[in-house]
């Protein structure tokens, strides 16, 4: 299940991770730091490492994201 009806929507995985995608678009770049990216997510109130590090495993087991120390990278097929 992606999104539990318990879980606040703005917390999950899921949506953290369109915030990600999102700051890949504004940057115009196919590759960020960790530091950019958790910038960016602070703008949004997601604050804790936890959402961070489930919306970064969603991208990367759907395969929409790799990582390469130290740049996460969106991967073009």
């Amino acid at each position: 299940m992606l999104v539990s009806k318990d879980e606040n929507l703005r917390t999950s995985s899921v949506y953290v991770a369109s915030l990600i995608l999102k700051e890949f678009k504004n940057q115009k770049q196919n590759r960020l730091s960790i530091f950019q990216i958790a910038t960016a997510l602070k703008k949004n109130n997601i604050t804790q490492y936890r959402q961070l590090f489930f919306g970064l495993s969603f991208l990367f087991a759907t395969g929409v994201i790799d990582f390469q120390e130290p740049f996460i990278y969106v991967v073009n097929d």
